[in-house]
This record gives C-alpha cells, sequence and structure tokens, in this order.
C-alpha cells in the first residue's frame, strides 16, 4: 500500500484513512467469519451478524470517502 495513499495534504497520516481501512478490514473479517460458521451451522441466525459486518465496511467506506473529499476541496483552494 502506497504511503501516499494514507498522507493528508499536509504531508501527515489521515487518521479518517487509517481508521476506514483498518474498518474494511475488521468488516471482511467478520464477514468471512461469518459465512464459515454459517455454512457449518454455528449461527442459528446469520442475518444479524451479516448486518454487523457489512456496517463495519460502510463505516470505513464514510471515512475514507470523506478524506478524499477533503483533499480534493483543498487542493481546489490552493
Amino acid at each position: 500500500m502506497s504511503n501516499e495513499l494514507l498522507k493528508d495534504t499536509n504531508g501527515k497520516p489521515s487518521s479518517k484513512r487509517i481508521c476506514g481501512i483498518i474498518l474494511i478490514a475488521i468488516g471482511v473479517g467478520y464477514l468471512l467469519t461469518v459465512g464459515i460458521m454459517s455454512i457449518i451451522k454455528v449461527i442459528a441466525d446469520p442475518q444479524t451478524s451479516l448486518a454487523i459486518g457489512q456496517t463495519f465496511i460502510g463505516l470505513g467506506s464514510a471515512l475514507i470517502g470523506i478524506g478524499v473529499i477533503e483533499k480534493l476541496g483543498n487542493s481546489n483552494n490552493g
């Protein structure tokens, strides 16, 4: 992964992007775990668990999107 992806316009690490990537990784891992557990019938109601994993992915994507929009806004100002 490129270091430029994680930096904001000032060259500092963007906490929103870092947290977003972490949340997406947690969500994907959670969905994989739920998928495997539902296949072997450990989870009786996988719908609730799937919604939790999708929430992690949605939150992570939103944080990354906010960081990208801020970067575009800052590049247009100067």
